[in-house]
């Protein structure tokens, strides 16, 4: 009997022991944020197969974005004519009413600054007694500001499609003409309507 409870005591001794190593080597871990860029990431990259800027641009873009808080993005888009050469940059700060999320549609409203820079067809003129006409492209360079809105559909994880567009002014629209058969031109400053959309294709990580 003595032996039974003695061998009862070791046992229950050693369990005790391997139970308190268990314990002394488990550390809970840490709770994962509840932020939405911590799980799905604060960047944005997204390309434009299709991007159309007011005066008859139309070209392609890629942009960057970086989440600044579930609300909040700042984004630098880029933009290049493949109809004349034209080049286009901007940047805007992108408002989510509803938390930039993995939701699978996501709104957000953004106010741009925009400047562009390029040349666009002005016409063809006849330079000589043949016939002969020349393209000429008007010179210009403009500065001002869009309200753009934008929705994404997100179609598989961390991976969306989405449409962009917006209105507003520019401040600031110099063109210059150049014709062949004199040397008049004229330079035109004043303020013009500013529009853009386009189409875009998007990953963030």
């Amino acid at each position: 009997m003595k032996t039974t409870i003695l061998s009862m005591l070791l046992a229950f001794a050693a369990f005790s022991g391997f139970a308190q190593d268990n314990d002394d080597d488990y550390t809970p871990r840490k709770k994962s944020s509840n932020s939405n860029n911590d799980r799905y990431g604060k960047n944005i990259i997204a390309f434009s197969p299709v991007h159309l800027i007011s005066n008859n641009n139309v070209g392609v873009g890629i942009s960057y974005e970086r989440l600044v808080n579930d609300y909040v993005g700042i984004r630098i888009p880029v933009m290049g004519a493949i109809n004349q050469p034209y080049v286009n940059i901007g940047i805007e700060a992108k408002f989510y009413p509803t938390k930039n999320s993995n939701r699978p549609v996501k709104y957000a409203i953004a106010p741009s600054l925009m400047f562009g820079t390029g040349q666009e067809f002005d016409g063809y003129y006849y330079t000589n007694q043949n016939g002969y006409s020349t393209k000429y492209y008007n010179n210009r360079a403009h500065f001002g500001f869009l309200l753009n809105q934008t929705i994404n559909f997100t179609i598989m994880q961390n991976f969306f499609i989405g449409i962009d567009g917006g209105l507003g002014i520019n401040y600031y629209d110099n063109r210059s003409n150049y014709y062949s058969s004199n040397s008049n031109s004229y330079y035109n400053n004043r303020m013009t309507v500013a529009g853009q959309f386009h189409m875009m294709l998007g990953v963030r990580f």
